[in-house]
């Protein structure tokens, strides 16, 4: 930098007169002349100082304006009569130490920006970007009104690097407006569905029909009129809704409301009225959102129906879902699934079944109906799991004991090694690609089915060849049972592969009290007929004595959190099966409604969660990054101590309780 520049740019003497005023002041308590003296010398040389500074900024400015710029490589002129804003500035402190008149006009400062701070006339102004070398500020600036897209750089000197900056402002407010017309503009497709359509007109009468679904065309039209757009049934149970991402906002801000109001509608058998909103935006074209909605709409639907999910082109966004599933009756597809499975199975080479990591009695027992199904069609089977790392490690190890079961159980390396282009992966009890006993052997496998009744999250296994997935069932067991009543001939299913499946059944409806149906109940009478031993089931289940008391230890350590919420922290690690234990248990008190357990397991902290129904603990861990279904969920935060996730288990909770009390 050149020398008569960095003389121009010297800090000022405000400090040091301040300082040489006091003292002067202060020796008037030994001789007021020679503090007169002090005060008069102060002020003659603060009088020089200035002269001195205004000169000096004079200089600044006749040095700056006679420095040159070029224009398309030829043409030249100086700063001054730039066309575009610019200001010289201190790095450090952003004191503006020339500008040009385009920039005092576009500051509206009366007296000029000279002396001004940049971070007072545009607040939130940092320069980071300058340091870290880019020649852009990273968004748009908006200072008195108008915004603007900045580049600039820094003044380096040999021995004062950075002391400077150069800023140059262009006006970019038309470009801003534009650019946001456009994305509030930009169109997104919903489709709507009424969920129980069967269920709300059974056994009504035509005018009784027509009442309910005219209550519901009524709800969804009054809901929407507030918006620009185009909304039209065009099915029995079905709307097509287009509208402007500005309209869709607002839906979004009020939480879909429309989702209550038809909650309020009720038939004459007491079936209350939901729906299911699937919403596709951000798509280049209208087909390509009509497939997000589509997508969008599937995964309401997956996930118990009354509830409206958003998909873009990278996420899932979800509103609503506190209401329990509603069971169907009907068994046409499960028929339907079963002879679809059967096919792959015969044009398979080999079948491997897959459950999910640190696998239970429900994903155990699935994967050994399953073994079972593909036995009767003669082909190879293996289940894949990690033996060092189950929660049912004894009835593993009772099936591995069983001569038809010799070399079945295989770890995930070994199932590498075996698979080849014509395998079938039949992967249960889970329907997260993130959550399978090995993603890599996901993958690797081109076929692959996917059987599982916990709710879909925002990740799932997609492209499968055929997903059996009912969020409404009981457990996994319940509809693999459903599926060898079609599959394979009466009496091929063994008493021990029967125990397993009812293990199953029985560990996710807390021994047939929660979630367990009609449909499951005819499931369990099946393996009941097969020979299943309920006093064999239930044997599974014992515990050690110290097992029983490690759970106590949790239970005492339990709180509430209002709404029938009990919260648990285990300050000592323990196994995932006692906490879930702990968390069953909790729900034998009078009043709670749900318990939630967590407890340290190395760097991570582990979260088991319970329900009895009325609380949707999915929702709750899905805030914590993980998922589960209605009643039965965890999660696992990774690298999060005890004493932090604590306050995230407790914030999910109340923003949980807030959604709740709204939608009630």
């Amino acid at each position: 930098m050149d020398k008569r520049l960095l003389k121009l740019i010297q800090p000022g003497f405000g400090l040091f007169f301040a300082v040489f005023l006091l003292f002067s002041l202060a020796c008037a308590f030994f001789s007021i002349l020679l503090s007169a003296a002090g005060v008069a010398l102060c002020g003659a040389l603060f009088w020089l100082y200035r002269i001195r500074n205004r000169y000096r900024k004079r200089q600044m400015s006749e040095y700056l304006e006679g420095l040159h710029i070029e224009v398309d490589g030829s043409e030249r002129d100086t700063l001054s009569s730039f066309p575009i804003a610019a200001v010289v500035a201190l790095a450090t402190t952003g004191e503006i130490l020339w500008c040009n008149p385009e920039f005092d006009g576009l500051t509206g400062q009366k007296d000029g920006a000279l002396g001004a701070r940049i971070h007072e006339l545009a607040p939130g102004f940092d320069t980071r970007w300058l340091i870290e070398g880019k020649k852009q500020y990273p968004a748009e600036l908006k200072m008195n009104g108008r915004f603007f897209q900045i580049y600039g750089n820094l003044i380096r000197g040999e021995q004062h690097a950075g002391m400077m900056m150069t800023l140059y402002f262009l006006d970019s407010t038309e470009f801003v407006t534009l650019r946001g017309q456009f994305e509030s503009t930009r169109p997104a497709v919903s489709i709507i569905s009424i969920d129980n359509y069967e269920e709300l007109t059974k056994n009504a009468t035509d005018s009784e029909k027509s009442a309910v679904l005219a209550e519901v065309d009524k709800k969804i039209g009054e809901w929407a009129k507030d918006s620009r757009a185009l909304l039209r049934k065009y099915d029995r149970d079905k709307y097509i809704f287009v509208l402007e991402e500005a309209d869709l906002q607002k839906l979004v801000n009020g939480k879909f409301s429309v989702l209550d109001e038809v909650r309020t509608i009720q038939s004459r058998d007491g079936i209350i009225a939901t729906l299911s909103i699937g919403v596709g935006k951000d798509g280049e074209t209208f087909e390509e959102n009509y497939r997000y909605a589509g997508l969008a709409l599937e995964m309401s639907l997956s996930r118990g129906g009354d509830q409206a999910v958003i998909k873009n082109k990278y996420a899932f966004e979800f509103f609503g879902g506190l209401s329990k599933e509603v069971e169907k009756r009907t068994k046409v597809k499960s028929r339907v699934v079963a002879n679809a499975l059967s096919q792959l199975i015969r044009d398979s080479s080999q079948v491997l079944v897959m459950g999910h990591a640190m696998s239970d009695t429900d994903s155990l027992g699935a994967a050994v109906g399953m073994v079972c199904a593909v036995r009767s069609r003669e082909k190879p089977v293996h289940v894949v799991i990690n033996g060092d790392r189950t929660l049912a490690g004894d009835l593993l190890h009772k099936m591995e004991a069983m001569q038809q079961y010799k070399g079945v159980f295989i770890s995930p390396e070994e199932a590498m090694v075996v698979c080849d282009y014509n395998t079938l992966l039949i992967v249960v009890d889970t329907n997260r690609p993130d959550y399978v006993e090995s993603p890599s052997l996901l993958e690797s496998i081109n076929k692959v089915a996917v059987i599982d009744h916990h709710r879909r999250a925002a990740s799932y296994i997609e492209d499968s060849a055929l997903n059996l997935h009912e969020p409404y069932a009981s457990s996994t067991c319940e509809l693999v049972a459903e599926l060898l009543q079609y599959m394979v001939p009466n009496r091929t299913i063994m008493r021990e592969e029967a125990e397993c499946l009812l293990a199953g059944i029985y560990l996710d409806t807390k021994g047939f009290s929660i979630k367990a149906g009609v449909r499951t109940f005819e499931a369990a009478a099946y393996l009941k007929r097969a020979g299943a031993d309920m006093v064999a089931v239930k044997k599974l289940f014992q515990s050690s004595f110290d097992e029983y008391m490690a759970r106590q230890r949790i239970i005492a350590a339990a709180r509430t959190c209002g709404e029938g919420v009990v919260v648990a922290i285990s300050n000592t690690e323990t196994s995932r099966a006692i906490a879930a234990q702990a968390a069953d248990e909790l729900l034998d008190i009078i009043g709670v409604r749900a318990s939630i357990v967590a407890f340290p397991s190395g760097q991570d902290t582990i979260v088991s969660a319970r329900s009895l129904g009325k609380v949707n603990v999915q929702i709750i861990m899905e805030r914590l990054g993980g998922g589960g279904n209605l009643s039965s969920a965890g999660a696992q935060l990774v690298g999060v101590p005890l004493g932090e996730a604590e306050g995230r288990i407790m914030e999910a909770i109340r923003q949980y309780q807030e959604e709740f009390k709204k939608s009630s």
